[in-house]
């Protein structure tokens, strides 16, 4: 056997090796006390079928029997912290301690990566680990909202990979028409929404593996889906559209001295919240832009605007109160008016969220502190407007998030996945984010070199070569053959998705970018031409390979897309040669549309699917219409 130090994602707080192995032996069994309930009953269950799956065993469930030679054993210890457990490998059996049951089943996630290591040599290193988790809430928020609607399968394998990594909080992030609001089924009818039903299954399928599944309804800014339709216009604070940082934009914000609002909120909560059994609802309430513009607007120089947004989120507050649930909201603007806090209620949790390198804001992080308001620290897997991920920024936010949150009194970390603008990064993009994120919010301390690349070869991808998880952390880097900018994403997402072939789209002037040059173009095309040959030399065995590896031929092919596009711009060439580019260009895009469509539709719906490709069939257009130009 192999002297090779164990991997483990998370790392504990404590290991500490003695010498010798234990043999797992065929014929063991797995031991509850005599106590236990029905979660606990269910934890051992799952020890079993990864004994099966992983061994070949089949270890029965014994409740109560003494302890014997070849068997794993659980048993509460009242002294452990909460969620914490600890886990010792002898040469006589496996012996897991804890206080609650969450604690017992984070101990299993530990050993399941202990065996699938050791699952040959049907040996294990005698070990002792203790461990416990820095943050009491640990989440991933998943957009379903930008047009990606996952299947349940897709949720499914998600909420798997969490538990593995000791996550216990999902949020679906809804804003529009993502759930089939059973009041409003005109809004949704044309769509594949998620329905109560499927909400409640899978709210089930997520306590039996300790994580609670957070309703999260933006219900202030970001209305947009909702305001432009005649029949909830008249509830915009500017229904003839307003003034965003951006330049003129639709009607997104709420009014918040109308009355029907709350009305129309309520019935909203009450159609979405039933079948979520979480004490918690995130209301949203970030980027309220236009509020003070149009119908509050007396009232916002009066009293100042943010008297009136305190004033609305308090009403919220009254209102998911009388829901039954303990409200969760977007920070960053109760936190630029620290003179505010003193009035909010103790019983809320804060969300500061900032997902650039350095933030979170650390004076925002001491300011929440001080006021004795609970607060989760929201950083982000960086997956969105990048096609190929943001790796450096991601590992940097999430550690800054952490470090930040742990110091200044934390209760959660949130990890957010956002699909701004419409979601063109495939769902594997963001896996490295998810694996260091539950990392470092579980434990800090240990786990600021973890080894993501590593877990994502063994556990996730299960890549016999060892070359996928270091591929997806590279890919994610491609950003770097670019010049430094403001912008939240990279530059080729910047120009496939804003600029084109017309650069007539102007969304971006007010961030004063400067332009990709071609060193920057070519830069990236050699970076991620290069990657490709290592994607040759992967041999994934999970149950999606094929799926994981056509998704990252499609993120790189569209990336190229991108480069060539850039240069195609910069290029000057005579009528014919780039009568061939464009031929060449539209060739290859209409060939990227294609799978891209191919693997959408094997982890999401199909509603949104044509939106999310909305920009790259009107590229698609420009180039046709260049082309007809030139053959005038």
């Amino acid at each position: 056997m192999t002297t090779e130090l164990a991997l483990f994602v998370p790392n504990p707080r404590e290991v500490r090796y003695t010498p010798g192995l234990y043999t797992i032996s065929r014929d063991g069994s797995v031991c509850i006390p005599a106590d236990s309930n029905e979660m606990m009953l269910k934890i051992a269950e799952r020890a079993q079928r990864i004994i099966q799956e992983l061994m070949g065993y089949d270890y029965p469930v014994c409740i109560g029997n003494g302890l014997s030679d070849t068997q794993i054993s659980f048993e509460r210890k009242e002294e452990l912290p909460s969620e914490g457990y600890t886990l010792e490998i002898s040469q006589i059996g496996i012996s897991i301690a804890y206080k609650d049951e969450a604690g017992a089943f984070h101990a299993v996630s530990t050993l399941k990566q202990l065996l699938r290591q050791h699952k040959e040599e049907a040996m294990l290193p005698c070990l002792q680990i203790s461990d416990y988790p820095d943050f009491s809430a640990r989440g991933i928020m998943l957009d379903i909202s930008r047009d990606r609607i996952p299947t349940m399968e897709t949720l499914y394998r998600i909420v798997e990979f969490m538990a593995d990594l000791k996550l216990n909080q999902l949020q679906l992030y809804i804003e529009g028409f993502s759930y089939a609001y059973p009041s409003f089924p005109d809004v949704w009818k044309d769509g594949t929404p998620i329905t109560p039903e499927e909400i409640a299954l899978l709210n089930q399928y997520c306590k039996d593996r300790f994580i609670d599944l957070v309703p999260n309804q933006n219900s202030f800014g970001h209305m947009t889906p909702w305001l432009i339709r005649e029949e909830f216009n008249s509830l915009s604070e500017c229904p003839d559209g307003c003034m965003a940082p951006w330049g003129w934009y639709h009607p997104t914000t709420l009014n918040p001295v109308d009355p029907d609002v709350f009305k129309f909120l309520e019935r909203t909560f009450d159609d979405l919240l039933p079948a979520f059994s979480s004490p918690y609802f995130n209301v949203g309430c970030d980027e309220t832009f236009e509020l003070g513009q149009g119908k509050s607007k007396e009232q916002c120089e009066e009293r100042g605007k943010g008297t009136v947004y305190l004033n609305y989120l308090l009403k919220l507050h009254e209102l998911v109160g009388k829901k039954g649930k303990k409200m969760m909201f977007w920070a960053e603007i109760i936190a630029k008016n620290p003179e505010l806090i003193p009035q909010l209620p103790k019983d809320l949790i804060a969300l500061e969220w900032g997902y650039a390198a350095d933030q979170p804001n650390p004076d925002h992080c001491e300011t929440l502190m001080k006021s004795g308001i609970p607060y989760y620290v929201c950083p982000g897997t960086s997956s969105w407007n990048t096609i190929g991920g943001f790796t450096d920024n991601m590992k940097s936010n999430l550690h800054n998030a952490a470090t930040l949150g742990k110091k200044f009194g934390a209760i959660g970390f949130l990890n957010t996945d956002w699909g701004s603008p419409h979601h063109w990064h495939h769902l594997p993009i963001s896996y490295p984010g998810f694996v260091y994120g539950a990392a470092l919010s579980w434990c800090v301390d240990q786990n600021v070199d973890a080894d993501i690349a590593g877990y994502l070869d063994r556990f996730v991808f299960l890549d016999r070569n060892r070359r996928m998880g270091q591929f997806a952390l590279d890919l994610g880097n491609y950003y770097l053959q670019e010049q430094k900018t403001n912008f939240d994403g990279s530059g080729i997402f910047r120009n496939l998705y804003y600029h084109q072939l017309t650069d007539t789209n102007r969304d971006l002037e007010w961030l004063n970018l400067p332009r990709l040059t071609r060193d920057d173009f070519e830069g990236v095309e050699k970076y991620v031409e290069n990657l490709l040959g290592v994607l040759e030399q992967v041999d994934l065995q999970c149950d999606d390979a094929d799926l994981v590896i056509a998704e990252y031929y499609n993120a790189i092919e569209l990336i190229l897309h991108g480069a060539k596009l850039g240069l195609l711009n910069l290029s000057a060439m005579d009528e014919a040669n780039r009568k061939d580019r464009l031929s060449a260009m539209i060739q290859d895009l209409n060939g990227v549309m294609s799978k891209y469509e191919q693997v959408w539709l094997s982890r999401n719906r199909v509603g949104g699917m044509k939106e999310s490709l909305g920009n790259l069939e009107k590229l698609a257009d420009e180039y046709g219409k260049a082309l007809k130009e030139l053959a005038h």
